[in-house]
This record gives C-alpha cells, sequence and structure tokens, in this order.
C-alpha cells in the first residue's frame, strides 16, 4: 500500500508539473501575440523597406466584397508580414543563422567566398537568342551608315568562378557570348569577357554586395569602345573620386547579408563638368549633372549614376562636334554614360524595359551618327522588351 500511495503522489506531482508548464507556455504565448499587436498598434507602418529595397504592403480598404471573397484576409496577411515588428533585425537574424548551418543560397541569391554575393545566371535559351539578336540585326541593317557598337558585359559568376560558394558549378556561357558576337557581326563588339578576365585579378571589377559592374570596369570597356571608334581619350583627361564607401547593395539586401559594404567611385571628364543638361523627357526635369549626390543617402547608392532607369533622357553637351549618340541600354551603362560626353553634341538613352513610345519617330527627329547597345549578359537573356521597342 505504501508502494502505490508514492506512485500515486509521483503522478500527481508529475501531472501538476504539467499544468505548470503548458500554463507558463501559454501564458508567454498569450503575451508574446498580444506584444506582437500592442506593437504592431504602436508603430507607425512603414512605407518602404531600405533593407529589402521594396515598397511595403500597406492596411488594405476594408469592403464588404473583400472580406466575402477573402481578398481582404489575404491582403492583410500580406500587410501584416510586411509590418511585422522589428522585421528587418529578424530577417537578418534568421539569414546569419543558416549561414551557420552552412546554407550558401538565400532568396536567389548565392553567398560566396571573400563576401561576394552573385546573383543567379540567367538560363541561355538558343531559340529566345536567336529572336533578339535577330531583331537587333534586323534593325542595324536598317541603319547601315550609322556606326554601331554592341557592348555585353558578363556578370560576375561568369568573370569570377573561384568566388563562388564550393562545389556550386553554374552554366559555361562562353558559347552564347560567341553567337552574340557572330550574330551582331554588323557591330563593333566590345569584349568585355576578355578584357575583365585579364584585369580581374587587379581591379574590383564587380560590386560584392550588387549585380553591377563598378565604374573601373565601366571605364575599362569604354576605353575600347573609344578606341574602337576613334575617340581620343587619354587617361589624364578623366578623374575618379570616391562618393561612398558605405555601398550594400540590392544582393546584399535580398539575401540579408550585411557582413561587408562596397566602395563606389564616379568618373569625371574633366572637360565636361557642368557643361552639359540632362532632361528626363517623361517628366520634363532639367538637372546639370549625371550624377544624382542625394541618392547616396538611401539605401539602394547605385543610383547616384543618373537617378536610376528611366525611358528616356536626353543629354545635351557643349562638346565641339555634330556627332550625336542613340544608346540603348539596361542599368550598367548608368556609370558609363558620363564618360562619353566630351565627344558627342547630343546622347539619347532609351531602357526598352520602360520605354512606349515610337523609335521611328526619335530616329526621324534625329540625325544620329551612332549608335551603342550596352547590356550584361543576365539582362539580356532575360530581355522581354528590346525587340519590340526596335520595331516600334
Amino acid at each position: 500500500m505504501k508502494y502505490n500511495s508514492v506512485e500515486k503522489n509521483e503522478k500527481l506531482n508529475k501531472k501538476k508539473r504539467v499544468t505548470v508548464v503548458c500554463a507558463i507556455t501559454s501564458a508567454v504565448f498569450v503575451l508574446i501575440v498580444f506584444g506582437v499587436l500592442v506593437l504592431s498598434a504602436a508603430m507607425p507602418d512603414r512605407e518602404k523597406s531600405e533593407s529589402e529595397n521594396r515598397v511595403l504592403k500597406q492596411f488594405p480598404s476594408i469592403t464588404l466584397s473583400g472580406i466575402f471573397d477573402g481578398t481582404f484576409m489575404k491582403n492583410f496577411e500580406t500587410y501584416f508580414n510586411d509590418q511585422f515588428p522589428f522585421r528587418d533585425s529578424l530577417i537578418a537574424f534568421k539569414s546569419g543563422f543558416e549561414r551557420t548551418l552552412g546554407k550558401t543560397q538565400e532568396n536567389g541569391v548565392y553567398i560566396g567566398k571573400d563576401n561576394f554575393l552573385f546573383e543567379e545566371q540567367a538560363k541561355v535559351e538558343s531559340r529566345k537568342l536567336g529572336e533578339l539578336t535577330d531583331a537587333v540585326s534586323k534593325f542595324s541593317a536598317s541603319h547601315k551608315k550609322l556606326k554601331k557598337a554592341f557592348i555585353l558585359s558578363p556578370n560576375s559568376s561568369d568573370i569570377l568562378p573561384d568566388k563562388l560558394p564550393a562545389k556550386l558549378k553554374l552554366e559555361d556561357r562562353s558559347k552564347a557570348f560567341s553567337t552574340v558576337k557572330k550574330a551582331l557581326s554588323s557591330f563593333s563588339w566590345v569584349d568585355c569577357k576578355a578584357i575583365f578576365e585579364k584585369q580581374k585579378n587587379k581591379e574590383d571589377l564587380f560590386y560584392r554586395t550588387d549585380h553591377h559592374w563598378t565604374t573601373r570596369a565601366a571605364y575599362l570597356t569604354f576605353k575600347n569602345l573609344a578606341a574602337q571608334w576613334k575617340l581620343d581619350v587619354k587617361d589624364k583627361n578623366y578623374s575618379f573620386y570616391t562618393v561612398s564607401d558605405s555601398f550594400c547593395g540590392t544582393l546584399s539586401s535580398t539575401a540579408a547579408v550585411n557582413d561587408s559594404a562596397d566602395r563606389i567611385e564616379i568618373c569625371v571628364p574633366k572637360k565636361q563638368e557642368g557643361k552639359y543638361t540632362v532632361l528626363y523627357e517623361s517628366s520634363g526635369r532639367k538637372t546639370a549633372s549625371l550624377f544624382e549626390k542625394d541618392k547616396l543617402s538611401q539605401k539602394n547608392q547605385y543610383e547616384v549614376f543618373l537617378g536610376g532607369n528611366y525611358d528616356k533622357v536626353i543629354i545635351s553637351t557643349a562638346a565641339e562636334t555634330t556627332a550625336s549618340l542613340l544608346v540603348f541600354k539596361d542599368s550598367y551603362a548608368n556609370c558609363l554614360l558620363p564618360m562619353l560626353t566630351p565627344y558627342f553634341s547630343k546622347i539619347v538613352v532609351i531602357d526598352p524595359r520602360y520605354f512606349s513610345d515610337s523609335l521611328k519617330g526619335i530616329m526621324e527627329e534625329n540625325q544620329f551618327s551612332h549608335i551603342l547597345f550596352l547590356y550584361n549578359m543576365n539582362t539580356f537573356l532575360a530581355d522581354t522588351s528590346l525587340a519590340a521597342t526596335l520595331a516600334s
């Protein structure tokens, strides 16, 4: 009997302990939920996440139809996730913890060696690439008398495979570069891949935290283009200035990795300082500089070049020449454009991703002497707008 009594007491004590633990756990859970709700109500909603570089969902409007068809709850869930208290810190903590466990990819970004981050490579699709080069060739054939050049920059993963995560093998896209070069034989071809291979151990050609090339890489490319177009370029006529040493680019934001920061330089032609105007046609805004220094106070500091991406920008210079240039580009071109200003009286810059006007009208209104296409390989392979722009 004594044994049964002891056993019974132990069972009762165990049950009490379980009850206490459950009560404490429930209380902590309720406190956490209540605390999150209080913080969510007390903290003002943010319009944008600087670390993720995107606009955040705002509180959805309440309608009867939205409540009954479920769209309100769906939008509210997105809103709550976006406005969750200390969201950025929690994301950074999660990313750091996962990396200590050996994770080498986060939100499509490869976390490489020496603090290098790499975006996923766009896949080479032969049919799509052929259609795109055919569209460019057809446009070229319609403007035979103009000097034309094509710049197709490799991405950091093409040039720095030794910095990729261990055991990660990406596609060798050398054949794709050769295919584009062969298909566009009517263009002056700037072989960035060969140039960068020779220079990669001497200069920083790509940012560690961002998908763009550096201004030094753009300058190497520009000098090769200038040689082919017979532009008189001397190094002494260009000045480099460091405008930031705290740049954490879009890859850093996407992967929530902030282990290092990059330096941003601008390259300024000495003879053209303050001697051109920049018109952003859609808004009608005019400036006297291709550099937007106020952008250095925001997360995406790369927008110091041209202020970002726009459908059409017109640069009018004081260059003593009748030469004029039409540029089709992605964001890689933004840091190279200032280098061209001493050699053209007018530069019209079109980003097909945002352009919806008629190219035919632009060609008729302007007497261009030169045409430049400037893309990076990832953007070019994924392009869905250039062909339509060239045909407009």
